[in-house]
């Protein structure tokens, strides 16, 4: 990929068509969202990360993306089972550790339409332990529990939260590449970077009795 392009807005907010950095650009998006929801008012933007993986078939149907919690329960970072220590390898990106690592699948995720995209990152972040400490949110609803006892009204109110941040008056101008599926994406820009970051292992070590 050539590296000389860079991706550039001008003052009335078109593009340059050179570079479209997908990770940079989604994360910029993020933050966004994390300021203006004040669902998401508990993130720190900083320990989160982005990445991607590739879309094993192009349906539009499937996964959109997944969140990659890097603790364990209650926010540790090892854990013991079964005569077993279990420890996670700490993740360090931008100068920062890393507490989550959200993989968009790709093309997927970008061919949705734009308030769908918008659901998807909502849907994300709001798998985030309300303690910011690595771990998932834990919802009512047995094995349900990452969406609680009904994944439609999980959905549903995923659309509540968009639909507020699209009609707010304080939010900044949303990107003009929300409206982009992966198509247009490479008509408008001549390169598309996607940066693919590794997610930690668990490091595994017996127990001596």
């Amino acid at each position: 990929m050539n590296e000389l392009f860079d991706f550039i807005k001008t003052d009335d907010n078109e593009f340059n068509p050179r570079l479209f950095d997908f990770n940079r650009e989604y994360k910029n998006l993020i933050v966004s969202i994390i300021k203006n929801c004040p669902e998401f008012s508990h993130i720190d933007s900083r320990r989160i990360a982005v990445s991607y993986s590739p879309a094993k078939t192009n349906s539009k149907y499937g996964l959109q993306a997944k969140i990659y919690p890097l603790r364990f329960e209650g926010g540790a970072s090892e854990k013991i089972e079964r005569g077993y220590r279990f420890k996670l390898q700490p993740l360090f990106h931008d100068g920062e550790e890393i507490f989550y690592l959200i993989a968009f699948c790709v093309p997927r995720f970008l061919n949705l339409g734009k308030a769908e995209k918008l659901e998807t990152i909502a849907h994300e972040l709001f798998h985030i332990s309300p303690r910011f400490n690595g771990d998932i949110r834990r919802l009512s609803g047995g094995g349900k529990s990452a969406h609680g006892s009904s994944k439609d009204i999980y959905d549903k109110f995923m659309e509540k939260i968009v639909q507020r941040y699209l009609y707010s008056s304080d939010r900044p101008a949303l990107p003009k590449f929300l409206e982009f599926d992966y198509k247009k994406l490479k008509q408008v820009f001549l390169e598309i970077k996607f940066t693919k970051l590794k997610v930690p292992k668990i490091l595994v070590e017996k127990l001596e009795h």
